[in-house]
């Protein structure tokens, strides 16, 4: 009696569709706008403006437009409410005010609401290679390792997003005076108040989003979120976007600066400061995400190609 080895479907990778050559494009496109900004004597993100298009089409490849709208919808909702309570009262992140007269909702406006949302999509995405797309497994509640993911993911993500804040709002704040603290603050003008209020926004729409994604009942199969191309496009944002504060110390010449209590700061010393910040901060993330999916990468291959020996007629007994 002959014994029959049951060939197992070899898994291919989704087919390269508008979506994901959209999302190439756009990286390729932030990337050469990295390198060539600081040639041109540009300091603000130009990154951020590709970033926020990019994280709508990997949010769609990886959740699809339900869940990718639900959670603008939530991260947009709650950005606004603290940012507006925030700028009324001082909570949660201090007293400060946004100048000029862009679109607003309230006090708040609404290109910074939508840079807001976009980073967050970033860190999350960059948070799922560290946690080897843990952000798949939620709904899984088989997996005993879900309850953790539920809370840790959300919780890591947001030490992410004010990771990036501490190597950025100094000088989007003291030097370019994007937005004004009232009472400076301690960090070369703004409070630590602000990073445990970003932490805090964060954590919150992180965790419900998590929430939603552990409520799903199926993952759609035609999406490609079991793919490593969506979380690498931005784990290369997520650089982009602190490479682009980090050029600024090589970049920018030597003054000074002073906040809204007239205290006076070296701009050299908050470039310095903040270039250090995201080189052991940031940059190590990247680092490790880009560590961990190339290992996934490797340790999948072996599996990929013994599918697809199984399911060969040369493995198969008649």
């Amino acid at each position: 009696m002959t014994t029959v080895n049951r060939a197992r479907p070899a898994q291919k990778p989704p087919p390269c569709n508008g979506w994901t050559v959209a999302a190439r494009i756009l990286t390729a496109i932030a990337s050469l706008v990295a390198v060539i900004q600081p040639a041109l004597g540009i300091t603000t993100p130009v990154v951020m403006f590709f970033a926020i298009p990019l994280t709508v089409v990997l949010a769609r490849r990886r959740y699809g437009w339900r869940m990718t709208g639900q959670y603008y919808a939530v991260t947009f909702a709650v950005a606004n409410i603290f940012e507006n309570l925030s700028i009324s009262t001082g909570f949660p992140f201090g007293d400060y005010y946004y100048p000029g007269s862009s679109p607003r909702i309230g006090n708040f406006p609404i290109q910074v609401a939508l840079a807001y949302c976009s980073l967050a999509m970033v860190c999350w995405l960059t948070t799922a290679a560290l946690f080897d797309n843990a952000d798949q497994r939620l709904s899984d509640r088989n997996n005993p390792a879900r309850r953790v993911d539920i809370v840790a993911l959300p919780a890591v993500a947001a030490a992410m997003m004010t990771m990036f804040d501490l190597g950025t709002d100094s000088v989007s704040s003291t030097i370019q005076k994007n937005w004004i603290w009232d009472h400076g603050g301690a960090v070369f003008g703004v409070p630590w108040t602000n990073y445990l209020g970003w932490w805090f926004v964060t954590y919150l729409f992180f965790q419900i989003f998590a929430l939603m994604l552990a409520g799903r009942r199926s993952v759609d199969p035609g999406l490609d979120n079991r793919r490593s191309e969506p979380v690498a496009l931005a784990v290369a944002i997520y650089f982009l976007l602190a490479a682009t504060t980090m050029t600024l110390f090589f970049t920018q010449s030597d003054s000074t600066v002073t906040d809204a209590v007239g205290h006076t700061w070296d701009t050299d010393d908050i470039y310095g400061t903040m270039f250090t910040f995201n080189l052991f901060g940031p940059v190590v993330i990247v680092i490790i995400a880009v560590t961990r999916i190339i290992r996934s990468a490797l340790i999948g291959a072996p599996e990929r190609a013994e599918s697809r020996a199984d399911s060969s007629p040369l493995f198969n007994t008649p």
